[in-house]
């Protein structure tokens, strides 16, 4: 009897795929790039990735950017960040159709959440939270093991989060997913290294001088800190979650947490707040394949 999973994670540029068996392990893996322009295009290719493994699955998860209602038999795409072409497609039932299974859709950010729960850095949590930090903010809460949504599906969007001055610094701060994404840290990195903001500088060359223990770079890096420790700040404050871990691509960066603990441990001092938890900041544990994990997960609830 068909038990396995088939997760599929719907980036900008690829298409990332697990088999995943039922105790939440990766049989296998692939991703293949595209050049996808419309929706039914992306049927297609993930039909074809599902085809060769329908016999062994009981049911294919798909992670998505863009908002996706619970309870929507049809698994419709609100939004769909970069893939503005997904704006209104029912998603799920388009792919069901053309593959012949049942289909679990989520958001990315919230599969993510779900998947360091269920495997990584949330596990065991009761209330938890994952930030992804890429292009912008991404990310999840979960409690007592179920995604919060919210009245409108909306709990989560970090990426709309504004910034609330908490310390008198007389700062003027517009967008916190544009302070605090991947590109607010290149630029904090580099302008205390006087050069001038720079796409071809990627995240290699950043840490690379933060490690080689560069002083300019060290102290972009924690300006960054700074920002983003106000942002988990407000999350202890409104959320008070057991533990917040950061992913995406800069997860995987010991100088990272380090800055932000440290960060923390002034802010919480300037403030005086000896009588409010001390946020438990973490990495995230699995990478990309929190969202894999996380929709497969999310399918196993469904069929139990």
């Amino acid at each position: 009897m068909a038990a396995d999973f088939f997760s599929i994670d719907v980036g900008f540029r690829h298409l990332s795929w697990a088999l995943i068996t039922p105790a939440l392990d990766v049989a296998e893996r692939g991703t293949v790039g595209t050049a996808i322009g419309d929706a039914r295009q992306l049927v297609d290719s993930m039909s074809g990735l599902v085809a060769p493994y329908a016999e062994r699955v009981a049911c294919v998860c798909v992670s998505v950017p863009g908002t996706v209602h619970e309870g929507d038999c049809q698994g419709t795409v609100y939004g769909g960040g970069r893939l503005s072409y997904l704006d209104g497609v029912p998603l799920a039932a388009e792919l069901s159709l053309a593959c012949g299974l049942p289909v679990i859709i989520e958001n990315s950010g919230r599969a993510a959440a779900l998947g360091e729960y269920a495997a990584g850095s949330l596990r065991g949590s009761q209330v938890g939270v994952v930030l992804v930090i890429g292009s912008d903010i991404g990310g999840g809460i979960v409690v007592d093991g179920k995604v919060l949504r919210g009245a409108h599906s909306f709990a989560g969007e970090f990426s709309f989060v504004r910034h609330t001055p908490i310390i008198g610094e007389g700062r003027s701060r517009d967008a916190m997913a544009g302070l605090c994404s991947w590109q607010g840290l290149r630029r904090s990195i580099l302008a205390a290294k006087g050069l001038a903001d720079d796409d071809a500088i990627d995240g290699h060359q950043l840490f690379a001088w933060v490690n080689e223990g560069d002083d300019s770079a060290l102290r972009g890096l924690h300006e960054y800190a700074k920002d983003l420790c106000i942002w988990i700040f407000n999350l202890q404050c409104i959320v008070d979650p057991d533990v917040i871990a950061i992913g995406g691509g800069i997860s995987v960066q010991p100088a990272l947490l380090e800055a932000l603990h440290i960060s923390m441990r002034s802010m919480m001092a300037d403030l005086q707040m000896s009588d409010m938890p001390k946020p438990n900041i973490v990495l995230a544990q699995l990478g990309d394949d929190a969202k894999l994990l996380g929709v497969a997960y999310k399918a196993a609830l469904s069929l139990r």
